[in-house]
Order: C-alpha cells, then sequence, then structure tokens
C-alpha cells in the first residue's frame, strides 16, 4: 500500500487561532537575549477557554516581545476594525503606555482578508478625550480606567496619545499560514523531508496552544525565551523524523477532550468492550484516547511511509492479547479487565511510548478491525448478558 499525504498539509493550521498563529510567527524570529509573552489585559471570564473566544476576545490579549532594546507590544484583530474597535485598542495601549512598561514599538496586526484600513489614529487626541469623557460604562470598563486614571488631565492624556502614535506600527498580513512556513523552514528543515516537516510544525502548533490555553485558564502570563524555544525545536524534531514518530500525548489528550453523551462514541465497539471491562467513565475516556492517540499516530506513520511498523505494533499487540487470554484462561481468571490489564503489562518494543502500546490494544477492538481484532469480552460472553 502507497499512502499519498495531503502536499498542502500546512493548510492543517487553519483550525489554530489567529491570535496564536501570529504569536508562533514572532516567536519563530526570537534571537539571542529576546523572549514573547502572551498575556491578558484584563480578567477573563470565560468558563472554559478554546481557541475561537481567543479570537473573539482578542481585545483581552496581547503579545509582547522583549530584547535588549525592544518591547513591542502586538495586539490581533482578526476581524473587521470599526471605529469601536479602534478606540479599544487605542485605549489598552493608553494603559500599557501609562504603566511602568517601556514599550518602545505598538503594532496593530490584522489579517488581509478583512481588507481592514489603518484608522487607529484617524481621531485627533482631544476627539478621543471627548468620548472618554462623556462614556458611562461600567468601572472595569477599559475606556473607564482610563477616564479615572486622566479625568480633566488632557495636556498629559495628548502626551500619551502622541507617544504612542510615534511608536505605532500597522501590518495587515497576507496569509499567516505561508509566513510561518516561511519562517519555520530552517528551524525545522523543510528541505531534508516536507512531510515530516509538516509534522514537527504542527506539532509546533498544537504545543503552543496547549500551553497558551492553559495559561490563560490560569490568568497567567504564557513566556517563552530564546533558549527554551530552541530546546522546543530540537525536541520536536528528535520526536519526529524519519525513523521516530511520537507526538507528545499530554497535548492530544488536552486538546482531544472525550464527551461519552456523543452516541457516535457510546455505540462504538470499543467503549462497549472498555464498559465490559468494568471501568469506571474517567478510566473509559483514558483509554479511549489511548485509541484516538494511536489512530492519529498511524497517520503519520502512514505519511512518512512507515507501513511495516504498523504491522509490528499491531501483531505484537494482537500476540500479547493472545497470549494473555490462553494465560488467564489456563488459571481460571480470564475476564474482561483481566485481559486488558495483562495486555498493557507485556512488552512491545515496536511502540516508541506506552501510549501508543495501550492505544494500538484499544484500536484492534473497533469494528471495522478485520484482521487480529480483539475482544475483551468475546462476543457470544456480551450476548448472553443481553
Amino acid at each position: 500500500m502507497s499512502y499519498q499525504p495531503d502536499s498542502s498539509g500546512i493548510n492543517s493550521l487553519g483550525g489554530f487561532s489567529f491570535q496564536i498563529k501570529v504569536f508562533v510567527y514572532y516567536m519563530l524570529m526570537l534571537e539571542e537575549g529576546m523572549q514573547i509573552e502572551f498575556e491578558t489585559l484584563d480578567d477573563v471570564n470565560i468558563k472554559k477557554i478554546n481557541e475561537d473566544e481567543i479570537d473573539k476576545n482578542s481585545e483581552k490579549f496581547i503579545s509582547k516581545i522583549f530584547g535588549n532594546d525592544s518591547n513591542i507590544a502586538v495586539q490581533v484583530k482578526r476581524t473587521s476594525i470599526s471605529n469601536d474597535v479602534a478606540l479599544k485598542v487605542l485605549m489598552n495601549w493608553i494603559l500599557l503606555e501609562s504603566s511602568e512598561n517601556s514599550i518602545t514599538e505598538y503594532v496593530l496586526f490584522t489579517d488581509s482578508e478583512y481588507k481592514n484600513e489603518d484608522i487607529i489614529f484617524e481621531k485627533t487626541a482631544a476627539e478621543i478625550f471627548e468620548i472618554i469623557k462623556k462614556s458611562n460604562k461600567k468601572a472595569n470598563a477599559i475606556i473607564s480606567k482610563v477616564k479615572k486614571l486622566y479625568k480633566d488631565c488632557f495636556d498629559d492624556f495628548e502626551r500619551i496619545y502622541e507617544a504612542i502614535k510615534k511608536k505605532y506600527k500597522f501590518i495587515s498580513m497576507d496569509n499567516i499560514d505561508k509566513n510561518i512556513d516561511n519562517n519555520c523552514a530552517i528551524h525545522f528543515r523543510k528541505a531534508a523531508n516536507k512531510v515530516v516537516y509538516e509534522q514537527r510544525l504542527s506539532e509546533l502548533l498544537q504545543h503552543i496552544t496547549v500551553e497558551i490555553m492553559g495559561s490563560v485558564e490560569n490568568k497567567t502570563p504564557y513566556v517563552i525565551e530564546y533558549h527554551r524555544f530552541v530546546k522546543l525545536v530540537e525536541d520536536i524534531c528528535s520526536r519526529l523524523n524519519e525513523k521516530i514518530t511520537a507526538p507528545i500525548y499530554a497535548d492530544f489528550k488536552k486538546l482531544h477532550p472525550i464527551d461519552l453523551s456523543n452516541s457516535e462514541i457510546s455505540g462504538s465497539r470499543e467503549y462497549k468492550q472498555l464498559v465490559a471491562c468494568e471501568l469506571p467513565e474517567l478510566l473509559i475516556k483514558q483509554h479511549l484516547i489511548y485509541g484516538m492517540y494511536y489512530e492519529s499516530t498511524v497517520l503519520k506513520y502512514m505519511e512518512t511511509n512507515k507501513l511495516s511498523k504498523i504491522e509490528e505494533i499491531e501483531e505484537t499487540t494482537y500476540e500479547n492479547f493472545e497470549n494473555v487470554k490462553f494465560r488467564l484462561q489456563k488459571k481460571k481468571c480470564d475476564m474482561p479487565y483481566n485481559r486488558l490489564d495483562e495486555t498493557k503489562k507485556m512488552s512491545n518494543s515496536h511502540a516508541e511510548n506506552e501510549q501508543i502500546k495501550y492505544g494500538s490494544g484499544i484500536y484492534l477492538t473497533r469494528e471495522d478491525i478485520e484482521k487480529n481484532q480483539i475482544s475483551w469480552e468475546d462476543e457470544q460472553n456480551a450476548k448472553l448478558k443481553e
């Protein structure tokens, strides 16, 4: 069998938050002595943060790039920039400039798809000041914070307004994915193997997404400095290459939560087989994640033509199961949970980590497996229970 991967693998980045893509775009340009930070400008009262919510609430997030002689504040907008949006951006920057932060450059970064024009400083300082004075929004609103800070001190306000204007830059980028691709080509050795390169790039986006979402939920800044970034690149290259394919399980788990109320999941054979093992819901979810993680890794194996590796893993897992089943029958303790537990304990040197080994066993309980299908509970026993 010959598998042909999608030659436009960079398109798979489409599902990631635009905010996070811009963060990665700048992170890929870090140099010695630099770091980049993703932080919240305000309290984020989102019960369950996800990538879409980050983009929808973009005024609450900002990236800062620190260097030896620079401190760049980047506000990202993937939407049409109205006068209200422009005002919110400016209010955020006024609070930043009024604080102890020494910002050397303010950047408004937008997607060219929205054909935005640069209107941040369309209104004069006097016009903006009047809008602030007339505002009667709640005390925790950004504009109210600026109003409290400057009250009737127009001269101070105008000085801050002009300082930001001098340090301001507007970027309307065409195709952020292509620009990330260009910045990443050397880091991940695109010229050596394009398929492996795309896997590494996807792994980077996935990892940064998990890290940022975790920081947002904890209301703490996410900071990565140059040396840590270099180590991350090295780690990804060592786990994803022509010989080894081992994506981070913890990242995969965080980005793929299991919903047992989903009929597609609860109706699956692998779910029913785990139920037969009398596992609690928490462990059923855990084992289903193992199976999903293995399936995802198999696709990566196929992309890099590691077809024999798939066969070796699955053949070994099935033989382990058959040996366990026979041993349990001889000891007269052949029960679904024992089959699962003892099979997991068996060695499988072809799997790069434990989760790939466990996941291969869950994967082989699927309904559509024609060769080497595994049953923690034999079909006839299941029918008798019914």
